[in-house]
């Protein structure tokens, strides 16, 4: 019996000796999964760690690439806009029967300047690296992928604007120079004032040939035509500094300054006025042309360069829109019944009075500096259904010789349906000369 007892207790103790060793095993075996699922944990960490780091280091790259793309995007642009102003500005001398000396030295550096060539290339060296890695797909999600890839689209976008304008320019030219007038040298033409005066109005009639040629006109047109081009422009630029701000801030995610810059990308599509139309002198010009009538002149800027004009004796120069530094002057000779400079937006497919949405707005608010002081103008808009009878609403601002903001609540244009206007800003003069400039002009809200 003491032998059958001495057996089960050496039973029960050798149990609890298992007991204890299979708990001692399996919790062996426990910390060594956990010291193996922690170290995969890390290794994943240190994976992702290095893979974030590269991301970062493409990024940054990507990022210098486009700080390269908007410096060179930023001179194309001046040099698209500088054309297009001149191109504009030559609708004074359409329709002449004879030129003046700072005339033909002005209709040759428009020319000059229609007919140079821009190419933009972006960089894309860091964009196609971090392609090639594999690690692209580490930016799904984030709120800087769809930015990336707008970023790239509008590169590709003005990429082959450039080369389509290009070609039509290379097309052009040789147009221009085979109706070259033969009694006008290229010499000449580009600097007319080393001419001899009666050397210079012997040559007159080449002039006008010159300036009245298909060739001619179409580089003007042409140069003219940019305003969508000049847009995308805008676009890159706005999309590039809100790519370099985020890798600046290290984030891949938008913030209110981001989503700002982004939401200030005018879509002329949406039907919506676009609020700034002068800034610091230059005017808008990927959305507003410009134009200029009098009395003895209802001459349009944007006219079919195939069209007719007779002599007329408008008052307008080719300086009488000009700008100069961070103000664009204006100035009005005098002498016509009445005359007027405006803006309107500009649209290459409608037809008809092409019309923007302002309804938004509460207040045009102008910049403006009298040339001597004293001026007195009248400010006007229209929409696309008010006839060109003079029954618009015309308010009337006297300048000094200092300049000066003024706040014009939009409800005072009474004759204007804001929901579509057609002459965003215009300033009507009568048969008193008038000269002043503009810095600002554009559209405000109050709340």
């Amino acid at each position: 019996m003491l032998l059958l007892l001495r057996k089960m207790k050496q039973g029960f103790f050798a149990r609890q000796e298992f007991r204890r060793y299979l708990i001692y095993a399996l919790g062996e075996m426990a910390l060594v999964i956990i010291g193996i699922l922690i170290a995969l944990q890390i290794d994943n960490w240190n994976t992702e760690q290095k893979q974030e780091e590269s991301l970062k280091h493409y990024l940054n790259s990507i990022s210098k690439n486009i700080g390269n793309d908007l410096m060179a995007v930023r001179a194309i642009r001046e040099n698209r806009e500088t054309a297009r102003e001149l191109s504009m500005r030559m609708d004074f001398l359409r329709g002449k029967a004879s030129f003046d000396v700072d005339e033909i030295g002005f209709a040759s550096q428009a020319l000059s300047a229609a007919q140079e060539l821009h190419f933009f290339k972006a960089s894309i060296s860091g964009f196609e690296a971090l392609k090639s890695s594999g690690n692209l797909e580490q930016l799904q999600g984030r709120d800087i992928e769809q930015l990336l890839y707008d970023y790239y689209d509008t590169v590709d976008q003005i990429e082959q604007a450039e080369q389509s304008h290009n070609e039509f320019v290379r097309l052009y030219i040789p147009q221009l120079i085979n109706n070259f007038p033969a009694d006008v040298s290229w010499w000449e033409f580009a600097d007319p004032s080393a001419l001899a005066a009666d050397h210079f109005q012997a040559l007159q009639p080449g002039f006008r040939d010159l300036l009245d040629g298909a060739g001619t006109n179409a580089l003007y047109a042409l140069a003219a035509s940019v305003g969508e081009l000049i847009l995308n422009y805008d676009k890159l630029n706005r999309l590039g500094m809100a790519f370099v701000r985020m890798i600046e801030n290290d984030t891949m995610a938008f913030d209110e300054t981001t989503i700002a810059t982004i939401d200030s990308i005018y879509d002329p599509s949406t039907g919506a006025g676009y609020p700034i139309l002068i800034a610091n002198g230059k005017i808008s010009m990927h959305t507003y042309n410009w134009g200029a009538a009098s009395s003895s002149d209802s001459r349009l800027f944007g006219r079919s360069p195939d069209s007719e004009i007779a002599e007329s004796s408008t008052p307008f120069r080719f300086n009488s829109v000009e700008r100069f530094d961070d103000r664009l002057q204006i100035v009005y000779p005098g002498g016509a019944q009445w005359a007027g400079v405006w803006l309107r937006p500009q649209d290459s497919v409608s037809a008809g009075r092409f019309s923007l949405d302002f309804s938004s707005f509460d207040k045009l608010q102008l910049e403006l500096r009298g040339n001597i002081g004293g001026e007195k103008i009248l400010v006007h808009m229209k929409d696309s259904n008010d006839p060109d009878d003079g029954s618009q609403t015309d308010l009337e601002l006297q300048l000094t010789d200092q300049w000066q903001v003024y706040e014009i609540d939009l409800e005072r244009f009474e004759n204007a349906d804001l929901d579509h206007l057609h002459i965003v800003l215009g300033f009507l003069f009568r048969e008193e000369p008038q000269a002043f400039s503009v810095r600002t002009a554009k559209f405000v809200k109050t709340d």
